[in-house]
């Protein structure tokens, strides 16, 4: 055994899952990002957590919309999920770019992921300060699952590009 920072061991958590959050600007735009930091927390009432940076642009659009959407990726979203996870929404339209199809939620106004695995709408529940990062917890009011699709996984990176392998 070696020591190491935390961080260093943070990267160790492979495999890893990672969900698609999108959100709404102002004027009901939606723009999105890729997290590994999630969890389910709660069945009764159904709560959905996710840990965004405090200087992301999705972390903005959650704070005032107070709703998001969690996608879970399967293979075909996979380029999609490199480039959600590759640039900011504040700068390029990433549904745009990726030409990634959408679909409107029932409940609530961030779209849904046609082609995901699992969809959540959820509506913010509450903000919980976690250093760097705010923990956005949501309430699920819907949810969809698209049968015979599989959970896309973070398995790593090799010489510089990140593994993905669905379960």
């Amino acid at each position: 055994m070696i020591t190491c920072t935390a961080r260093d061991a943070f990267t160790y958590f492979k495999p890893e899952s990672c969900v698609f959050v999108i959100s709404v600007d102002e004027d009901g735009h939606p723009s999105g990002m890729v997290a590994g930091w999630h969890m389910k927390c709660s069945w009764e009432p159904p709560l959905f957590a996710v840990s965004l940076s405090r200087m992301g642009y999705t972390h903005r659009l959650i704070q005032k919309s107070k709703e998001f959407t969690i996608a879970v990726p399967n293979k075909s979203l996979e380029a999609a999920v490199e480039f959600f996870g590759a640039t900011h929404g504040n700068e390029v339209d990433k549904f745009a770019v990726t030409g990634i199809a959408t679909i409107p939620a029932r409940k609530i106004r961030p779209p849904l992921i046609r082609d995901a695995t699992i969809n959540l709408e959820c509506i913010l529940q509450q903000e919980v300060p976690a250093g760097d990062h705010i923990l956005f917890i949501g309430q699920v009011v819907a949810a969809y699952r698209n049968p015979g699709r599989k959970v896309l996984l973070n398995m790593g990176r090799q010489n510089g590009k990140r593994i993905f392998q669905e379960f």
